[in-house]
């Protein structure tokens, strides 16, 4: 993983954490997809319409290193985007800016679908060549 390809903070709700006001880990994932979609908003300028392909996550991965607690302030970077024939893998990172700590790194992967059939196709060459101009990477 290289330069931070994108990236946004945010703090930590109280919805978003477990009894012991630890951020859930179901809402690190969130926080990940929050940035994806931002990343796609303002760096893609929200002009890319996926039309015809849906890209649902088929993995999920998450290594924790240190705790988000209710209100701590936390920023998202996107470390990494690697764009398979038909998968877009990203990968992050998310550091507490309390305790400016690493508090966890995660992989999120998508599969490009046909709505219609859901079977796996190529990702659009028009996505990946937004997603190349912006830092992506083609899998070696």
């Amino acid at each position: 993983m290289g330069d931070v390809i994108y990236s946004r903070e945010d703090r930590v709700y109280w919805n978003e954490t477990d009894t012991a006001q630890i951020a859930h880990f179901s809402s690190i994932f969130k926080f990940c997809e929050e940035t994806e979609e931002e990343f796609f908003a303002s760096v893609l300028n929200a002009r890319w319409k996926p039309g015809n392909v849906m890209f649902p996550r088929v993995h999920a991965s998450c290594d924790f290193k240190a705790p988000l607690r209710v209100h701590d302030r936390y920023r998202v970077e996107i470390r990494d985007i690697i764009l398979g024939e038909k998968s877009i893998t990203y990968k992050y990172r998310i550091m507490n800016l309390d305790l400016n700590a690493l508090a966890a790194e995660c992989t999120i992967v998508t599969v490009a679908i046909d709505p219609k059939t859901f079977q796996a196709v190529r990702v659009p060459d028009e996505l990946v060549e937004k997603l190349i101009k912006h830092g992506a990477r083609k899998r070696e």
